[in-house]
This record gives structure tokens, sequence and C-alpha cells, in this order.
């Protein structure tokens, strides 16, 4: 094995959006999650979907080796499969983040081999990893060349939205649902991960399916039995379970179409700690609207305080105080609020980033 095999996978990796830096502990990730002529056919596959046809010829390797290389790979999540309206194959290298990562344990099994993935990740993600991602993030220029837009988005609660104030498709729970087809429902990588390192969630409450993806991104999952097909009524109930269990909706940052809905808690989505830990914009895009209060209105329950995954509200002197730098516009406090004090209202009308779908925005 050339020991620069993996560098080079990395190299390849980091054409996509969310760039790594190629430390050690992430190529030793990589030599776990990628056999060795799996690492090589990754770094090199072109930028986009092929046929195995075109990679053969592109690669001047045997079709029939090959197709079967792709297909071990898209079982493992490391690659993607979109598929022509004649039935045939198109092929792409999985991203790592978000794809490669979630996908080593989706499916929720609990084996030796997940959990050594698991803590693998765990202490790289919270070790070095971390330690560089908070040099980075200190200088907005280089945070901008590492994450050019954030990956995604913060969606209100439906509910709360503020009457009166012109709301954008975008901007609608129910819109993004209805413009899709096709719906897969999965097990939430982020809280199993959590479970398999012995950190197990803290919320209760949330459905066993609770991460919802759409288009050819569930057409994936399902052929592949990473999660299960939906219909749209049930992939609502699993709104409203997790809406009811006070998570938060974060969707893909493009204006498009919907590739997935997370629904995330504080302890466990790297999403949400990554906003926490470098009160950062890099990785998630707040929603166009924050919390407000009507101070006089609070009677001190502190119903709201339970409910924030930003922990962005406390009590002072027994009435509601906001930190408006860590509300990310989830309007899940503002659902418990029993004497209404608290409502939504505009701070900014961004529109995500235009030009691209779910798989041209991940760069598949």
């Amino acid at each position: 094995m050339s020991e620069d095999l993996y560098f080079k996978l990395g190299e390849r990796l980091n054409q996509y959006q969310v760039k790594i830096l190629l430390v050690e502990p992430y190529l030793n990730i990589l030599r776990e999650i990628y056999a060795e002529k799996e690492a090589e056919l990754g770094a090199a596959l072109p930028l986009g979907s092929h046929s195995a046809s075109e990679l053969s010829e592109k690669l001047g390797r045997e079709e029939k080796e090959l197709g079967s290389l792709l297909e071990g790979m898209a079982n493992k999540g490391t690659v993607f499969v979109t598929k022509t309206e004649d039935g045939s194959s198109q092929y792409a290298l999985m991203p790592f983040v978000p794809g490669v990562v979630e996908f080593q344990l989706m499916r929720g099994t609990d084996t030796e081999q997940d959990r050594k993935v698991a803590r693998m990740l765990h202490e790289f993600m919270e070790g070095e990893m971390k330690d560089l991602t908070r040099e980075v993030m200190k200088d907005p220029v280089v945070a901008k060349q590492m994450m050019p837009d954030a990956p995604a988005r913060t969606i209100t609660v439906e509910a709360e939205l503020p009457r009166g104030t012109q709301i954008y498709p975008f901007e609608k729970l129910t819109e993004l649902v209805d413009q899709e087809s096709f719906f897969a429902a999965a097990k939430c990588y982020c809280r199993h991960h959590a479970y398999l390192i012995d950190q197990p969630c803290k919320v209760e409450g949330v459905p066993e399916y609770s991460c919802l993806m759409f288009g050819k991104a569930a057409e994936f999952i399902v052929d592949r039995e990473f999660g299960k097909e939906v219909t749209k009524e049930q992939a609502y109930r699993i709104l409203e379970a997790t809406e009811k269990a006070g998570l938060v909706h974060n969707t893909n940052n493009w204006i498009e179409n919907t590739g997935f809905i997370c629904n995330c808690c504080g302890c466990c989505c790297g999403f949400l700690k990554m906003v926490k830990e470098y009160d950062s914009s890099a990785w998630l895009e707040s929603a166009n609207f924050q919390v407000q209060a009507e101070f006089e209105e609070c009677v001190g329950c502190g119903d709201c305080i339970e409910r924030c995954q930003m922990d962005a509200l406390c009590l002072e002197e027994e009435v509601i105080s906001i930190d408006l730098s860590r509300c990310i516009g989830c309007g899940n406090c503002v659902t418990v609020c029993p004497t209404e004090c608290l409502s939504m209202v505009r701070r900014s009308d961004k529109s995500p980033p235009a030009g691209k779908d779910a798989l041209d925005a991940l760069g598949i």
C-alpha cells in the first residue's frame, strides 16, 4: 500500500463543500472505513455521477470488476447511486460530511465495528478536529474558505411563524415537504452515535425514525436499506412527533429542493454542538426569525428554558432572559409558553443559495 493513498482520498473528498484537515486521526478513520482498493478507486473517481461503463473508459479498468466494487461501496455508504430513466446506475463518490459519516451508523446496528468507528469519530471530533476547528473559526476569512456556505439551516416551527408577515416558501416546512414526491425515514446518526459511545440522548419522546430524506437521496436510502420508505402523511407525523419532543428542524441550505430534514437535539447533533461551541454560522444558518418576549407577561415557569436546545434562555429575577446571539430561531420555546409572552419575529429575509439541486449542492 502506498502510504499516501488515504491522503489522496482525503484530498479528493475535500473537493466537496465541507473540507477536513488531513491530519493523521482523520486518515485513520478513512483507513477504517475504506479498504485499500476502495480508497484507490475513491481517490480516482471524477466529480459528478457516471455509469460504470463511463468510469471504465475514464479509468482504464475492466467494467465488470469496477461495477462490482462500486456496488459494494454503495452498500457501505461511500458511493452514491442514482438511477436514470432506463434504470441504469450512475455512481458518484459520497462526500465525507454530510454523507459517509452519517451512513456508517444510520442503520442503527450495534456491532463491535460500529462501536469502533463511533469511538474513532468521537475522539477525532472532540479532540484534534475540535482544536483545529476552534483556530479556523477565529478567522472569518479562513472559515469562509473551509465552508463557503453553511451545509444546513434551521426552519422555524410553522405554527409559530409571525402572522401578518410575508413568509417565503423556503421558510415553511409544509412547502419544503409538499414539493417532494418520494420520502424516506432513517434513524438519527447523531443520536445512535451518542448511544454507541455510552452518551445517550437526553431528550425523551424522540421517534425511532426521526430523520427524513427526499427525492433521489431517499431512493438511495431505501434501495440500500439505510432507512425505510414512508408516505408524505407519515413524514408529517414524524415531524409532529419531533416538534412535540422539542427537536430543531434543520434542512439543507439550498433553495431548489429538499434533500433532508433532520430533527436535532442540542446534546447529540453535530451542527448544534458546533454552533454552541464556536458561536459560528459556518456550519448552520439560523432561521430568519428570532424569539422576543413581553417580559411583563412572563410568570417565570421555566418551561421554555428546558425546551431550548441552544441554551439561549434563562431566568433572571424570575423573568425570562434571552441571549439572541444563541437563538437560531427554531420556535420551540414559543410552543410551550403558557402565557404566550414569547413570540417569533423576523430578523432577516436571507434566501438560501440558489442554482443547485440537492445533489449538485453536494457535488455529486
